[in-house]
Formats: structure tokens, C-alpha cells, sequence
């Protein structure tokens, strides 16, 4: 960029100042600062025009700290927010890795169910005859399982102010619920 040799009137003194800035841009900013000094003098007539530049310099200077230290601020909310971005990415990845691992255990122990309850149809069914033709697994039925009468809580008569627990009885046996999901496949 080239540099530009730029003549401002700034409360009647005369400053050339050369700029890699565009002129208009220097021009504004002269503006600026005159209008910031005139003010001042029109407020306190007894100010002199340096007391008052010197005074301008000082506003313009906190302005200019409180803009950098704003900016400092943001930069380093940013910096959070991409931070808490980043993290939150890294756990979403980590729990999709962990929900495929799980989906995969999942098909194995179905697979591994699969074939334990073909064994045990097997099993109990024994070698069939050479007359009667193979059914597939779906179809056949499966052998309920033997009932048992009740399911009892354990005592727990040796624990001081305890009192015995009874005996629940379940008509249709504790395995019946499980039976009868097996009987509608």
C-alpha cells in the first residue's frame, strides 16, 4: 500500500502527516478529535486548546483500553465456547463408538442365545427319527420348563426386630412369563 501525505486543520493548527491509511480515513479521525477538543472548550471557556487536546488524548486512550480489554473478553469466551464445542464433539464420538460396541455385544449374545436354545431344543427333543421330517427351529415347540411352586424371599429371622417372610405363591410357576414369550415365537 502506498503511503499518503495527508494536510489537517485541527483547531486552527496545521499537521501534515503521511499514512498508510486512506485520506478520507484521516480526515475523519481529524474530525473527530477537533470535535472532542471543541466541545470541551465550549463547555469551560477558561481551558485552554493543549489542556483540552491533552484531555481528548486521555478519553480517547481509555476508550481505547476499554475496547482492547472488551475484545479480550470475547476473544476468550470464544476461545471457551470452542473449547466446550470441542469436548462435547470428542464425548459424542466417544458414546456413538460406545452405542456401536454395545450394538455389536448385543448381536453377539443374541447369536449366543440363538444357539444355546437350539441346543437345548436338541437336547430335549433327542435324535429324531428317520420318519419324521426336520421342522425348523421356529416352528417347533419349545418344552415348557419345569414349575416350581413358590418363590420365597430368604429369611432373615437371625436379624434382630425382622420378621419372617412368607411364602409367595405364583399359580402359573416364576418361568411361566418367560414361557410364554418363547410359546408366541
Amino acid at each position: 500500500m502506498s503511503r499518503n501525505r495527508i494536510r489537517l486543520n485541527i483547531c486552527g493548527a496545521e499537521f501534515a502527516l503521511t499514512s498508510d491509511d486512506s485520506e478520507s480515513y484521516i480526515h475523519a479521525i481529524a474530525e473527530e478529535v477537533e470535535a472532542g477538543i471543541t466541545e470541551m472548550v465550549e463547555k469551560n471557556p477558561h481551558i485552554s486548546i493543549t489542556t483540552a487536546g491533552i484531555i481528548s488524548a486521555l478519553n480517547y486512550c481509555d476508550a481505547q483500553h476499554k475496547a482492547e480489554d472488551a475484545a479480550d473478553n470475547l476473544r476468550s469466551q470464544i476461545k471457551d465456547y470452542l473449547e466446550d464445542s470441542s469436548r462435547a464433539r470428542t464425548e459424542a464420538d466417544e458414546a456413538r463408538r460406545e452405542v456401536e460396541r454395545l450394538k455389536k455385544e448385543m448381536q453377539t449374545l443374541r447369536a449366543r442365545l440363538s444357539e444355546q436354545t437350539e441346543q437345548m431344543a436338541k437336547a430335549t427333543h433327542g435324535p429324531q427319527s428317520a420318519q419324521e421330517p426336520e421342522r425348523p427351529a421356529q416352528q417347533k415347540p419349545a418344552k415348557a420348563a419345569p414349575r416350581q411352586q413358590g418363590y420365597a424371599r430368604p429369611s432373615r429371622e437371625h436379624i434382630p426386630g425382622e420378621r419372617a417372610q412368607t411364602v409367595v405363591e405364583d399359580p402359573e410357576g416364576f418361568m411361566s412369563f418367560f414361557e410364554k414369550k418363547d410359546d408366541e415365537l
